[in-house]
Order: structure tokens, then C-alpha cells, then sequence
């Protein structure tokens, strides 16, 4: 089944020829000028993933990304914003990915199958991470071969960093997604003390650790440092 792509810019040069790049690869491409537009074009098409301007009239990209969010929808940015704190800001909002203009079109199409392999590839599946290995439908997970007991609440912050493997991920998406709720007065207090309790479950050192990763300013991450 093709994959569907929702193009958003208030340029429409640039929605031609992404939408002849994207339909070269296959893609079912929609596309729109507005950011209130994207959120409803979205809401009714369930767009495989959004390729996401930041400067749009209707509504800001920023926010157009939240909502996108909320319905599970994988964003990557494609803008001429490319400061280091607007970076940030799409990421801490939920983005996946950023890509700035002018950009190339290979890598571009590189980042979004690898988007989509990321966000899809982990639904109702297990995933062995060095000596880790997580199982979602039966919610285990053992190290070595031995169980390790977790919280429910543990084991869904596991299953969010698996499901963006050896990619930060954002506080606020991981109280998004645990908590249904991003914003938490002490949200940081609430993901770092829940954390601290999964890394020693996990880590041998948990002052060094191997598989959850703290990228400063960008998320936590699951991988196997000893490979990397």
C-alpha cells in the first residue's frame, strides 16, 4: 500500500516540485498552503507523515505540529528557520526530524523513509536492544535472559524511546504520550525521577550508562552505547 505524504508551505513553487519528488517515489501526495488547513486536510486523510513549513498563515507551524502530534501523525520539518533554538523548539514540540532550505532532495527522501521506518517498525513487536530484549504484547522485558519487573508506567517510557530507536526523545512527548498530558508544572521532576527508577533497573552503572542515553537539551534515548 503506497504511503501517504501531507506537504505543507506557503510556497507553492516549492509544494510543486515536492510533490512531483514524492510522486516519482510513490508516494499519495496532498498538499496545502495553510496551517489550519493541514490540521484538518490531516485530520481527515491520516497522512502517513507530514512534511511541516514553520512560517505558515492560518496557523503557526509550531502549533500545527502539536495537533499532528496528538493524532499520531510523524512530523518533519522543512524550513529556512535553521537557528539552533528553532531547531529546538521543533523538536521539543514534537517534530521528528528538520531539514533546512535550501535542502537536497535525496537526503530529504532518505529522512522520511527513515521516519517512517522509526515510528511504524515497533507497533505490537518485539525489539532486542544489546542484551535487553522488549516484548510489547506481553509488556516483558529481560536482560540476559532474566526478567526485570518494571511499572506499567516504567515499561511505557521504555516502549516510547524503543518506538524512536537510537533517537531523542522529548520530554514533553514523553509526558504526551505516558501521561496524556505535556504540561506538567514539575514535568521534568516527573520524567527524570521515573527514569532515574528504569535505569537501575536496567544499567549496571547507572552512572554510566549503556542504554538510556540523556541528550542535553533534546531527550532521552534508547541504545546500546557499547556499539556505538
Amino acid at each position: 500500500m503506497k504511503k501517504k505524504i501531507l506537504l505543507v508551505d506557503d510556497e507553492k513553487d516549492i509544494l510543486t516540485l515536492l510533490t512531483y519528488i514524492f510522486e516519482q517515489q510513490g508516494y499519495l501526495v496532498n498538499s496545502v498552503l495553510r496551517g489550519d488547513d493541514a490540521v484538518e486536510v490531516a485530520s481527515s486523510w491520516s497522512p502517513d507523515i507530514v512534511i511541516l513549513d514553520i512560517g505558515l498563515p492560518g496557523l503557526h507551524g509550531l502549533e500545527v505540529c502539536t495537533h499532528l502530534v496528538a493524532m499520531h501523525i510523524p512530523v518533519i520539518f522543512l524550513s529556512s528557520h535553521d537557528q539552533d533554538d528553532q531547531i529546538v523548539e521543533g523538536l521539543e514540540v514534537g517534530g521528528e526530524d528538520y531539514v533546512s532550505k535550501p535542502f537536497n532532495y535525496k537526503e530529504l527522501l532518505l529522512r522520511v523513509e527513515k521516519v517512517l521506518k522509526r515510528t511504524r517498525s515497533f507497533e505490537g513487536k518485539s525489539l532486542v536492544v544489546g542484551d535487553l530484549a522488549i516484548n510489547v504484547e506481553q509488556h516483558s522485558l529481560t536482560i540476559e535472559g532474566e526478567p526485570v519487573s518494571l511499572t506499567p508506567t516504567e515499561f511505557k517510557i521504555l516502549e516510547v524511546m524503543a518506538s524512536y530507536l537510537h533517537t531523542p526523545v522529548s520530554v514533553q512527548k514523553i509526558l504526551q504520550t505516558v501521561w496524556k498530558n505535556e504540561d506538567w508544572i514539575q514535568g521534568d521532576d516527573l520524567v527524570k525521577v521515573n527514569m532515574s527508577r528504569l535505569r537501575k533497573k536496567i544499567e549496571k552503572d547507572p552512572a554510566s550508562p549503556r542504554y538510556i542515553i540523556n541528550k542535553w537539551g533534546v531527550g532521552y534515548m534508547l541504545t546500546d552505547a557499547k556499539n556505538t
